[in-house]
């Protein structure tokens, strides 16, 4: 939680962007959770309806991006490492797995969050969706990303945060609705 209203990490900083968007992945997973309990208690009202619009803009945009900047750029740059332990490489293996596991999920829970948006009364039932996100991120930022940070050098955190801009870039060249700058996560 960024009680401070910190600005978000920069491309400069790139493992500090990667858990800038855990934590945004974090708030909205709470956010899933609260919009569940409010639909049940009050139905469709104009709070549900942004809630979801926001919560679907986020795992529609911004996640997919996260997932490639783990998946192309973090996670085969780890593997390579002499330094990383042998014994947590099936580990990230599985962390890739992970996220065509979370997006199928995603998949399930959009359409639910779609007509939440539309105005039309659902249930939610959010709870595998949040499950397998809570402890994906947790894995990420406890295990893995700590060993990251510390094999990182100023190179490598360079190249990691210029592929994480061209990913952002390319994306927008393609008509694509994603937000620049510090908000990228």
């Amino acid at each position: 939680m960024n009680l401070l209203n910190a600005p978000a990490p920069s491309f400069d900083d790139p493992m500090g962007l990667l858990r800038a968007c855990h934590e945004r992945i974090l708030g909205h997973c709470l956010t899933l959770e609260r919009l569940a309990e409010h639909l049940s208690q009050c139905g469709v009202d104009s709070e549900a309806r942004q809630a979801a619009a926001r919560i679907r803009r986020y795992f529609l945009l911004a996640a997919p991006q996260h997932h490639a900047d783990e998946e192309k750029d973090l996670f085969p740059w780890i593997l390579q490492q002499p330094a990383f332990p042998a014994m947590l490489h099936a580990s990230v293996k599985n962390l890739a797995a992970q996220h065509g596991q979370l997006e199928q999920q995603w998949r399930l829970l959009n359409q639910d969050l779609a007509m939440v948006e539309a105005g039309h009364v659902r249930v939610l039932w959010p709870e595998p969706f949040v499950s397998m996100n809570r402890a994906h991120v947790s894995l990420e930022n406890e295990e893995i990303f700590p060993i990251a940070e510390r094999l990182m050098d100023a190179e490598k955190r360079a190249g990691l945060g210029a592929a994480m801009a061209r990913r952002r870039q390319a994306h927008q060249g393609h008509g694509g609705d994603f937000p620049t700058g510090r908000e990228l996560s």
